[in-house]
């Protein structure tokens, strides 16, 4: 039986098409392909157009287009490096074809006289037009190769697998694309006239040479809107199973009065603000039901988490749970236990601190604490999930600065906070404000809420960009300003460089400043110190003991000086708006007028650029977080470990925002009325290597 009449050759694994052997079928497997069908959505990045031939004289730099010669000359020059040239015409210009490996056979056949035919980017050496390392091939006069008749797709690819076999794959799946089955909802199909979906395949993977005109990668051709939509609509699905899943099952009604809280709001010397009081009675609301909370607090930097994480804490406690809190860093999870300390001792509760850095009798004190109930809330880092840490009765958890966890991440860890048939709430924080459109589609299994006001008496932080050139005018603005009693950060960082040396560049830079800042007590503080003396570090600049803390970008998050009111960041050029945003967040936290100093190396590139000026016109979070948004795309904006959870194809949340009101829409009904649906949807869009979380959700 020939492959094309397999039945249901689609959905068999890889290793069903003629040539694919294991190890090809393991290349594929790292592109998130392991059935037949996966190839179909394995979509081209870009095109080439081998359709045609180009006159010389018509080329343009950066194109890339098939020609034909006549070799004028050959010749083989050493300047930099041995090279050979070869420079052919077509009598409407020249063009210079250079290879930089080649062998003596390959020289001998680019004679004088040959006509040739090459594809190439075309690109401008000394005034003239080149390819380097060009495809080509000699052709005899009259017996020229055909020319292809689509456009030639170029795919996301892999060590070892060539765009050759890719294609070749790619075809014989085209030739069951027949076979798919339509997953829209008829009458949304017919609502908004969308392609059938095998044109739509057929078209992405082999358009005609007539659409080599047109942007057909825009994502505005209706092939292109009919794909996003269902890309979404797999996506949006995954999440609200997720949703669907979490209120399937039981956790604590946290209903007594939060009577802890009340007596905690009269000692403190400040109100909270109508922004905190709202998203408090959100999370109040979420705790008395019988199924667990799964909610995203969002706030700008300095608008008053905390308070919001303590509110939650108390009313657990009230009901007789315990509370755990992780954070990121050592450093933050010292403040949070710091500042829980302060709070809740004078309230008769106790507060356990765990720490990977701890002795095994340092920590085994603290475990036996959680599991007798005495220790009312755990504070640490990874550290408090691990075995050996249990609790008597955990009925929260409270992630600071995580939401880069994904879906599949979080609901792993609430699985580790199970007691019986229950399952603890959970409050996700972050300070880094994340656009609507991403929420909606990364964060769809969480409620979210915004804390957006500030404080009163915060005042705005003037941000400002300055040469690295002006560095010394910089220096002795910092001293002037040490001695008015001002506090300062110096911010080192090195991206894309290993934590040794961002630990180097700190070293070096304290040193350097402290010859230059004789009379200016300087402190230093780096990922790779003892957490006991990142802690002595900070008590000190926070007790004003050092005037210039020099640090790398472990003081991102969370770290509360209200007296500091000067950042100065080195090579800022280098960082994303979010995390410029964070690090100037840590100023501007008392009363005192504040400042912040992007020192950057020129010459800036145009993406620097807009990031920098940015940050200069707008302390907005969310604003921020747009056009962070606009400029590095979703994956980057969440992070890493959320990447793969919205690792989009086609889709783009920034262009194809129109859409999502009617995906949810749409995803809802999908859910109520036809299950089986929503698990094809997420198979054919979501399927990665080892598996995926929505898929998971609709299997179990």
């Amino acid at each position: 039986m020939t492959e094309s009449a397999t039945p249901k050759l689609l959905y068999q694994p890889v290793t069903a098409l003629k040539g694919v052997n294991e190890a090809t079928a393991e290349k594929l497997l790292r592109l998130g392909i392991l059935r037949v069908v996966d190839l179909l959505f394995h979509l081209p990045l870009r095109y080439q157009d081998r359709t045609r031939i180009y006159p010389i004289g018509s080329l343009r730099t950066e194109q890339e287009v098939t020609v034909e010669g006549e070799i004028e000359l050959t010749e083989v020059v050493i300047r930099a490096r041995k090279m050979l040239l070869c420079h052919i015409s077509d009598g409407t210009g020249w063009l210079t074809l250079r290879f930089f490996h080649f062998t003596n056979g390959q020289k001998h056949s680019l004679s004088k006289g040959a006509a040739i035919r090459c594809f190439g980017e075309v690109r401008q050496a000394g005034g003239k037009l080149e390819m380097v390392h060009p495809e080509y091939r000699l052709v005899n006069a009259g017996e020229l190769p055909p020319l292809e008749n689509t456009l030639t797709p170029t795919y996301p690819s892999t060590e070892g697998m060539q765009q050759r076999s890719l294609n070749r794959l790619i075809k014989l799946a085209l030739e069951q694309v027949d076979q798919l089955e339509e997953l829209l909802p008829q009458p949304l199909i017919r609502e908004y006239q969308f392609p059938p979906l095998a044109d739509c395949l057929r078209l992405l993977h082999q358009p005609p040479s007539e659409l080599a005109s047109r942007p057909l990668l825009d994502g505005r051709h209706p092939v292109q809107q009919r794909l996003i939509f269902e890309e979404l609509l797999a996506h949006q699905l995954g999440v609200q199973q997720a949703r669907h899943q979490i209120n399937q099952v039981q956790a604590p009604r946290m209903q007594a009065p939060n009577q802890f809280f009340q007596q905690l709001l009269k000692r403190l010397p400040f109100a909270p603000t109508s922004a905190q009081t709202r998203v408090i009675n959100e999370i109040s609301h979420d705790l008395g039901l019988g199924s667990p909370m799964n909610r995203l607090v969002q706030g700008d930097v300095g608008s008053g988490k905390t308070l919001v994480a303590v509110a939650a804490a108390l009313q657990a406690i009230a009901n007789g749970y315990q509370v755990a809190l992780m954070a990121p860093t050592e450093l933050l999870a010292e403040q949070h236990y710091r500042n829980f300390c302060t709070w809740l001792e004078p309230l008769g509760l106790d507060v356990v601190y765990i720490s990977g850095n701890q002795t095994v009798k340092q920590r085994r004190r603290q475990v036996e604490n959680l599991l007798l109930g005495i220790g009312h809330i755990a504070i640490g880092t990874h550290a408090l999930f691990q075995r050996t840490v249990e609790f008597l009765q955990l009925g929260l958890i409270i992630i600071d600065e995580q939401h880069r966890f994904g879906v599949h991440q979080r609901l792993e860890l609430r699985e580790k906070g199970k007691q019986g048939d229950y399952y603890p709430h959970q409050l996700v924080m972050t300070a880094t404000p994340i656009p609507r459109t991403l929420a909606m589609t990364a964060y769809g299994d969480l409620d979210y809420s915004i804390i957006d006001e500030l404080p009163p008496g915060r005042t705005p932080i003037k941000t400002v960009q300055l040469n690295n050139d002006q560095r010394e005018r910089l220096i002795r603005r910092t001293e002037k300003a040490c001695q008015r009693g001002c506090q300062v950060y110096w911010v080192c960082t090195l991206i894309d460089e290993s934590e040794v040396l961002q630990c180097q560049a700190a070293e070096d830079t304290a040193t350097l400043l402290r010859e230059q800042l004789p009379d200016v007590t300087i402190g230093l503080i780096h990922g790779r110190l003892h957490p006991s003396e990142k802690e002595r570090i900070m008590a000190a600049f926070k007790a004003n003991e050092l005037q210039l803390l020099v640090a790398t970008t472990v003081i991102e998050v969370g770290v509360d000086v209200p007296n500091a009111s000067i950042m100065i960041i080195e090579n800022a050029e280098r960082l994303g708006l979010s995390q410029l945003h964070q690090l100037r967040g840590r100023v501007g936290r008392g009363s005192a007028e504040s400042s912040c100093v992007l020192l950057y190396q020129a010459p800036l590139g145009k993406t620097a650029q807009k990031r920098l000026e940015a940050l200069c016109q707008t302390t907005d979070g969310f604003e921020i977080a747009n056009i962070d948004l606009e400029l590095r795309g979703p994956g980057e904006v969440l992070g890493t470990k959320q990447t793969g959870d919205l690792r989009l194809r086609l889709a783009s949340l920034l262009r194809d925002q129109h859409w999502l009101p009617r995906v949810q829409e749409v995803a809802k009904q999908i859910v109520a009325n036809e299950p089986e649906k929503a698990l094809a949807l997420t198979q054919r869009w979501l399927q990665r290597p080892g598996g995926d979380s929505a898929i998971r959700f609709f299997q179990s």
